[in-house]
């Protein structure tokens, strides 16, 4: 829910991007819309995974699985350690963080 700035999604989708390439992930495809960009890629394993921009600077990453047997799945153990967000989903982002959410470019290093 962190508000991510113009200025720094693309230094956030290229940490993504470079990520994803490290575990020997495929990159099928760039979108380089200035708006709402994103990224798509695939594992050796069939998983396709996608981070596109959305409004107001919000990530969203999705993955797909391929296909699997089914199986139990236990019951979370831990709480969730962020607040209860009620409203219309996609609620928007409205957490400010202090490199993410700069309006200045990304330092380069």
């Amino acid at each position: 829910m962190t508000v991510v700035s113009k200025q720094r999604r693309g230094s956030l989708l290229g940490v993504v991007e470079r990520d994803w390439q490290s575990r020997g992930y495929e990159i099928t495809s760039v979108d380089t819309d200035e708006d709402l960009p994103a990224i798509y890629a695939s594992s050796p394993e069939g998983f396709r995974m996608s981070v596109a921009v959305a409004g107001e600077g919000q990530f969203f990453f999705s993955i797909t699985t391929p296909c699997f047997a089914e199986s139990d799945v236990a019951e979370p153990r831990t709480r969730p350690n962020t607040p209860h967000r009620e409203g219309v989903y996609p609620q928007r982002p409205d957490v400010h963080d202090d490199f993410w959410s700069a309006v200045t470019p990304t330092p380069r290093t």
